[in-house]
C-alpha cells in the first residue's frame, strides 16, 4: 500500500479496484483508499476517508433503510484507462490517471456529470472539480440570502446567522444541476462552492474537511433527484392544518412597559386609552407582560388574543414566550394554554422544558429541533406536531420548518426574501416562512401591507412581536390597511385546500414555492435570478409582489418587468379577470394598495374546499386534490379532476375519490364556478356514465336554493373578500351537484358553444400602414451597471424586444430597463404597437452595461475600534461586504467619542468612502466625524476636520479623490442616540 501523501495534494493515479461485499474499494498512489457504495438507483455514495477508517455519518443520514440489492447486481470492468462500474443505465468511469469520475448516463446519452481534475486533499480541506457546462445551472446550498441560482456565483456553507442580501443561514452542503445530478456532502464543516464565479467551465467545490463523502444523486427532473434527497434525509414533516393559518410569536414573559404619549413613535395605543412604551427602568415601570394578566390584563398574552378575535383575525397558533430569556411558570403556562384552545388557537412555547400535555407546537434551534419533534409527538399521540426553528440543517426538513424574521420596513428585504424562500424550497426545504414586516424595524405602513399580501402565498403565515420597538400586528396601523390585511387572510382560507395539496405533494419532491423554470423548463430566460421577484404556488398560481415604493398620480403601485411565461399560455388576473398572453414582459401596470398581482394559469382546476373548485378552462388539464383525517399519513385521499376544451366543447370529469378516510362524508355535494365569455349551449350531466337533468336556475337565489342545477353568473367575483374593493365581475358558469357517494360516483359534464381563452390572443398582427421604426437606440449618458435607456425618434406605443424576450406597456420616446446584469450586453429591436396591430421590427440595436460598483470595492478591509461591540454584532461585520449583516457598539460614546480605523492590505488609492448606516430605525447614526489619512497604517493626517450628516437612512459618501492611504482613521464625536451602527463601509478605487 502507498504511503499517504501529507498537505495539500492532488489524488494520484488510481492504481486499484475491487469489489467488495458491500461496496467498490479504490485505490491511489497518494496513498488513499475510497470506497463507492451503489445505495439505489441513481444513489451513490463516493467515501474518501484518509485515515481508513470509513466510520463517520456526520449528517446522521437514514442509511440503514438501504439494501445491498444495487451493489449486488452491479457488475464492473477495467481498461488501460478507467475502472467501469454499471448499474442500471448508470456507469460510472474511474479514470486512471488523472484520477477523475465520469458519471454516464445510457439511459439520456450523455454525461451527468465529469469532474475536471482529481480530488485535492489536505491541509484541512477537500475540494472537487466539476466541469460547467454553458446551459447548465446550479441551485441548492440552503438559504443563501437574495438569490437562488448559483450560476456564475460563490455561495457559502456557512451559517453567518444573518438572512438578508449576502447572508446564510440553515445551510445545507447540498446543490443540484440542471444537467441531472445532485450533490450532498456528508459533513457539517463549512465550504465554498463556487459555480464560475471566476471560471465559467469549472466548478470548485471546497469544504474544511479531509474527509471527502459524498452522495452522487441522478435524477431527470428536481423531483426526482429532490425524492432521493428525501431517501437519505427524511421527507419534509406534515403540517397539521391549523399551521397553515395566521401565527402569532411574542414575548409575555420579560417585557415591561412604561408611560408614554402618541408623539413618540416608538409607542402603542392600548385599550386603556393611554400609550405605552417598552422600558428596563424599574423606575419608570408603569405595567409589566405576562401570560394571563396577572398584573395588568391588557399587557397579557391572553389580552393579544382577544385583540386579534376584536379585529376579526382568526388566529390559529399563538407562542407567547418567543425570545424570552427565561421559561414560563408551568402553572401560568397550563392556564394560557387552556385559554387559548378554548379560543380555537393552538398554543406553542419556545422553551423544550416547558412543553406540557395541552401543548400544539413549538419554536426551537437547530440544536434542540429533533428533540423537540419527538416530545411533542410523544405528548400529542395521534395529532401531528409542529415545530418552528430560527436555523437549521440538511436533516432539518424531516421534523421542523424554518420561520426566521428579518427586518422590516425596507423594500429590498421583499425582493431578497422571494428569492430566499426560493432558493430554500430548491435546496429541498419546501416548508418555511419568513415573518411579515420582519422582527425589528418595520413601520411603513405601505411596505408592511405589501408584505402581508405576498406572504399570504407562501407555505406560513405570521407574525413575530416584541423583538423590537415597532408592533408586529397586522391591525396595527389604520382601517385601511387592516381592511386589505384581513382580505388576505380570507383569501388564504379560500386557497387552503389548493395549497394543503402542495404541503402533502412536497413529501414527494414537488415544489411548493417554484422559481418559473420549474413549471416553463422549456425557457432559458427562467433559469437566472432575472425573474426572482416572482414565483409559482404550485403550478396554477403566479405571484408577482410588489417590490417597490413607485407610484403614479393616483397612489397606485407602478409595476415593470412583470414577466409571464409561456406564449401559449393566457394568465387572467384573479381579482378582475383581465387576460395577459404569456411570454412577454408587462411594464407600467398600476395596481392599487389592495391589489397584489396574482395571475391564474389558463387550465387551472383550482380547489377552494369541501369540493369547491373554480376552473379556467384551456385545452386538456387533469389536477389532483389531496386531502387526509389532519392525523395519520396513511389516511390520505385524492380528487382527480379532468377539464379538456376542444373545438368549443368542453368536458369535465370527476373519478370517485380513493382511500376516503373512514371519518369522513361519503355524501358530499360538488359545486363548480367555470370561468366563461359567453353564455354557453347545452349543459349535459352523466353519473356513472347514465344521463342525468341538469335544469338552469333564472336567478342566482333560485340557483342557491335549488338542490342541483346551473346559473350563468355575470356577476361572479373570483375572490369574494375583495368585493368591497373592485366593481370588476367575470363571467362563470355556476353548477351545482346534490349529495352523492363521491367514492362510488364518477360524474361528467359537457357544455358545448364553450369560449374562454384561446391561444391565438396572443398574437398581434402586423399592419403594412405601420412604419417600421427609424434607428432606435440606446442613450449612453444614462447608461449603468444595472440599466439601459432605449429612446426613439417617435411619441408612440411600442414593444421592445430584448434579448428576445417581448417587452410591452412601453410609450413615449425613450424607456429604461432596470434590474439588468452588470457587464452584459443586451440584444434589442423595437416595433410600433397600435391596438392590437403592430408594425414591422425595426434592425437590432442595443448596449452593454457598466460595471458594477462593488468591482471597485477595496476587499479584505479590517476594522477596529475604540468600543467594544454589541454580542452578535463584530466590528468584523462592518466591512464583509455583506449589507444584510450589522455592527453595533455595545454601549454609547462617552465624551471622548468613538475612533474607527480602517486598514488596507497594501496602500491603495481610492476615490471614495461610503457609510450606510441602519435603516429600520435611528439607532447609532453616525452624525459628526473626522476623517484622518495614513500612508504606513501608523501615523495619520487630517484629511476632513468636520463630516456632518443628517440622521437619515440614506448612504453617506465622503469624497477621497488622489488620496493614497494604507489606512483610514474615523473620530465619531455625534450620533442619533449616542450608540454607534453601520450596515457597510466601502472603500471605493478610482474606475480605470
Amino acid at each position: 500500500m502507498a504511503q499517504t501523501i501529507q498537505g495539500r495534494h492532488q489524488l494520484g493515479a488510481l492504481v486499484g479496484a475491487q469489489k467488495a461485499e458491500n461496496f467498490y474499494e479504490l485505490h491511489y498512489s497518494s496513498g488513499e483508499t475510497a470506497r463507492l457504495y451503489i445505495l439505489s438507483d441513481g444513489i451513490f455514495r463516493f467515501y474518501l476517508d484518509p485515515k481508513g477508517l470509513f466510520e463517520t455519518n456526520a449528517l446522521d443520514l437514514n442509511l440503514s433503510s438501504f439494501d445491498n440489492s444495487y451493489h449486488e447486481k452491479s457488475n464492473a470492468k477495467a481498461t488501460s484507462e478507467a475502472f467501469i462500474i454499471q448499474t442500471g443505465s448508470i456507469k460510472l468511469v474511474f479514470g486512471q490517471k488523472p484520477a477523475t469520475l465520469t458519471i454516464f448516463d445510457e439511459q439520456v446519452h450523455r454525461n451527468r456529470l465529469s469532474q475536471t481534475s482529481p480530488l485535492e486533499i489536505g491541509d484541512g480541506a477537500s475540494i472537487e472539480f466539476l466541469k460547467q457546462n454553458q446551459n447548465e445551472y446550479y441551485y441548492g446550498g440552503g438559504l443563501q440570502g437574495g438569490h437562488f441560482s448559483h450560476k456564475g456565483k460563490k455561495i457559502q456553507i456557512k451559517d453567518l446567522k444573518v438572512a438578508g442580501n449576502g447572508g446564510v443561514i440553515n445551510p445545507i452542503p447540498f446543490f443540484w444541476s440542471n444537467a441531472g445530478f445532485g450533490e450532498l456532502r456528508n459533513t457539517n464543516a463549512i465550504g465554498t462552492y463556487d459555480f464560475g464565479s471566476k471560471n465559467s467551465s469549472n466548478c470548485l467545490l471546497s469544504h474544511a474537511c479531509e474527509e471527502f463523502d459524498t452522495f452522487y444523486l441522478i435524477g431527470n427532473s428536481p423531483q426526482s433527484i429532490l425524492q432521493k434527497l428525501y431517501q437519505l434525509t427524511g421527507k419534509p414533516f406534515n403540517l397539521p392544518k391549523y399551521a397553515l393559518g395566521l401565527g402569532y410569536l411574542g414575548n409575555f414573559l420579560d417585557f415591561t412597559w412604561k408611560k408614554s404619549d402618541n408623539t413618540n413613535r416608538t409607542a402603542t395605543k392600548f385599550e386603556d386609552g393611554g400609550y405605552y412604551e417598552k422600558t428596563t427602568n424599574p423606575e419608570d415601570i408603569a405595567a409589566k407582560a405576562s401570560l394571563n394578566g396577572e398584573e395588568n390584563a391588557i399587557f397579557s398574552a391572553r389580552a393579544m388574543i382577544d385583540r386579534y378575535q376584536k379585529m376579526k383575525f382568526p388566529l390559529s397558533y399563538f407562542i407567547p414566550d418567543f425570545g424570552s430569556k427565561t421559561p414560563a411558570k408551568l402553572d401560568e403556562l397550563q392556564q394560557f394554554n387552556e385559554y387559548a384552545l378554548s379560543q380555537g388557537v393552538m398554543p406553542g412555547t419556545a422553551h423544550v422544558e416547558t412543553l406540557l400535555a395541552n401543548t400544539q407546537l413549538a419554536y426551537t434551534n437547530k440544536q434542540n429541533e429533533a428533540k423537540t419533534y419527538s416530545a411533542l409527538a410523544n405528548s400529542l399521540k395521534k395529532q401531528r406536531p409542529f415545530v418552528l426553528t430560527d436555523n437549521g440543517n440538511a436533516k432539518s426538513l424531516h421534523t421542523s420548518a424554518l420561520a426566521f424574521g428579518e427586518d422590516g420596513g425596507e423594500w429590498d428585504a421583499l425582493k431578497d426574501q422571494i428569492a430566499s424562500l426560493l432558493g430554500l424550497s430548491l435546496s429541498g426545504q419546501p416548508i418555511s416562512g419568513c415573518a411579515v414586516d420582519g422582527i425589528r424595524g418595520g413601520g411603513n405602513a405601505t411596505v408592511s401591507v405589501r408584505d402581508f399580501e405576498w406572504k399570504s402565498f407562501t407555505p406560513l403565515l405570521f407574525n413575530m412581536d416584541g423583538q423590537g420597538t415597532t408592533p408586529k400586528l397586522p391591525f396595527v396601523y389604520n382601517n385601511k390597511i387592516s381592511k386589505i390585511n384581513r382580505a388576505y387572510l380570507a383569501l388564504r382560507k379560500q386557497f387552503s385546500s389548493y395549497l394543503y395539496t402542495l404541503v402533502k405533494k412536497a413529501q414527494a419532491g414537488d415544489l411548493i414555492m417554484r422559481p418559473l423554470f420549474m413549471e416553463f423548463p422549456h425557457e432559458k430566460t427562467n433559469y437566472s435570478d432575472d425573474w426572482s421577484s416572482e414565483f409559482m404556488l404550485g403550478k396554477d398560481l403566479l405571484i408577482a409582489p410588489i417590490t417597490d415604493g413607485r407610484e403614479d398620480e393616483k397612489g397606485h403601485a407602478i409595476k415593470d418587468r412583470l414577466y409571464l411565461p409561456d406564449h401559449r399560455t393566457i394568465w387572467i388576473d384573479l381579482f378582475t379577470g383581465k387576460k395577459y398572453p404569456g411570454g412577454r414582459v408587462y411594464n407600467n401596470l398600476s395596481f392599487p394598495l389592495w391589489h397584489l398581482p396574482v395571475f391564474i394559469r389558463s387550465g387551472a382546476i383550482l380547489s377552494q374546499g369541501n369540493r369547491i373548485f373554480t376552473i379556467y378552462p384551456q385545452g386538456k388539464t387533469v389536477t389532483e386534490v389531496v386531502n387526509d383525517n389532519n392525523l395519520s399519513e396513511l389516511e390520505t385521499y385524492t380528487t382527480t379532476i379532468a377539464s379538456n376544451l376542444n373545438d368549443d366543447r368542453l368536458h369535465l370529469s370527476f373519478a370517485p375519490v380513493e382511500n376516503l378516510h373512514e371519518d369522513a362524508a361519503k355524501d358530499q355535494a360538488t359545486y363548480l364556478n367555470i370561468l366563461i365569455d359567453h353564455y354557453p349551449g347545452n349543459v349535459s350531466l352523466k353519473i356513472n356514465d347514465e344521463p342525468v337533468r341538469l335544469n338552469e336556475s333564472g336567478s342566482f337565489n333560485a340557483f342557491l336554493t335549488a338542490k342541483e342545477g346551473y346559473y350563468f353568473n355575470t356577476n361572479f367575483i373570483a375572490a369574494p373578500a375583495f368585493s368591497d374593493f373592485t366593481k370588476q365581475r367575470q363571467t362563470a358558469l355556476q353548477i351545482k351537484l346534490a349529495k352523492r357517494d363521491i367514492t362510488d360516483t364518477k360524474i361528467d359534464i359537457f357544455i358545448d358553444n364553450f369560449h374562454y381563452v384561446k391561444a391565438n390572443e396572443a398574437h398581434a398582427i402586423i399592419d403594412s400602414a405601420l412604419r417600421a421604426p427609424g434607428k432606435p437606440s440606446i442613450n449612453p449618458d444614462k447608461t449603468t451597471a444595472h440599466s439601459l435607456t432605449a429612446i426613439w425618434p417617435n411619441d408612440a406605443q411600442v414593444q421592445i424586444e430584448v434579448n428576445d424576450l417581448i417587452y410591452d406597456g412601453i410609450s413615449g420616446k425613450s424607456f429604461t430597463f432596470n434590474n439588468l446584469k452588470s457587464e452584459t450586453l443586451y440584444k434589442m429591436r423595437l416595433r410600433y404597437l397600435s391596438h392590437n396591430k403592430v408594425s414591422e421590427w425595426s434592425d437590432y440595436f442595443g448596449g452593454r452595461t457598466k460595471p458594477s460598483q462593488y468591482k471597485f470595492a477595496v476587499k479584505n478591509v479590517q476594522m477596529h475600534s475604540s468600543m467594544l461591540s454589541q454580542e452578535g454584532h463584530d466590528v468584523t461585520l462592518a466591512t464583509d461586504m455583506l449589507p444584510a449583516s450589522e455592527w453595533r457598539t455595545a454601549d454609547k460614546m462617552t465624551n471622548d467619542g468613538l475612533t474607527l480605523t480602517f486598514n488596507f492590505a497594501q496602500e491603495e488609492e481610492l476615490s471614495r468612502m461610503v457609510y450606510l448606516p441602519r435603516t429600520v430605525d435611528q439607532v447609532g447614526r453616525i452624525t459628526k466625524a473626522s476623517l484622518a489619512i495614513s500612508k504606513d497604517g501608523i501615523h495619520f493626517e487630517p484629511y476632513r476636520n468636520e463630516i456632518n450628516w443628517p440622521n437619515d437612512p440614506k448612504n453617506k459618501v465622503v469624497g477621497l479623490r488622489d488620496v493614497k492611504a494604507k489606512a483610514i482613521q474615523m473620530h465619531i464625536t455625534e450620533s442619533s442616540d449616542g450608540l454607534i451602527a453601520a450596515k457597510q463601509f466601502y472603500f471605493f478605487k478610482p474606475k480605470k
